[in-house]
Parts: C-alpha cells; structure tokens; sequence
C-alpha cells in the first residue's frame, strides 16, 4: 500500500488491488482507518471528518493526481 501524502499524524494511502470505487485509505497513528471517495469525498470507517479536514482538502486538491495512481496501480 504505497502512502501518497504524510500530514503530521494520518497518512493517505491507496490499496493497489482494491476493488472499490475509486478511493483513497487514510490511516492515522493509533491504528483508526477510513476510506474516502476521490470524487464524493465521503468518508467509511472509525474516523470523522474534523479529524481530517487537511487531508480531505489535499484528496480534493489533487483528484486527478489520484486518479492517474488509481489507473496506474491497477490497471
């Protein structure tokens, strides 16, 4: 799971054979994961989205950056 972006405590990660809807993981230092849609930017999983705000702002910043990873970790 190669990590795209390090912010000081979570991680944005992308799952290369992950079947989901286009997608990024985000992982924060006491083990809590998310999923978070590239386009939606809707959340799944044990983390809010105050807890993310930088995050969800740099996923929403570079969707097509993402999107290019997503094609070329799975193609």
């Amino acid at each position: 799971m190669p990590t795209l972006q390090r912010f000081p405590a979570p991680r944005v990660l992308m799952v290369a054979d992950d079947h989901l809807l286009p997608h990024v993981h985000v992982r924060l230092n006491d083990g809590r994961e998310s999923t978070v849609d590239i386009d939606t930017l809707e959340i799944k999983g044990r983390i809010a989205a105050r807890e993310i705000r930088d995050e969800l702002a740099w996923i929403a910043a570079n969707r097509a950056l993402l999107h290019g990873d997503r094609r070329r970790y799975k193609p």
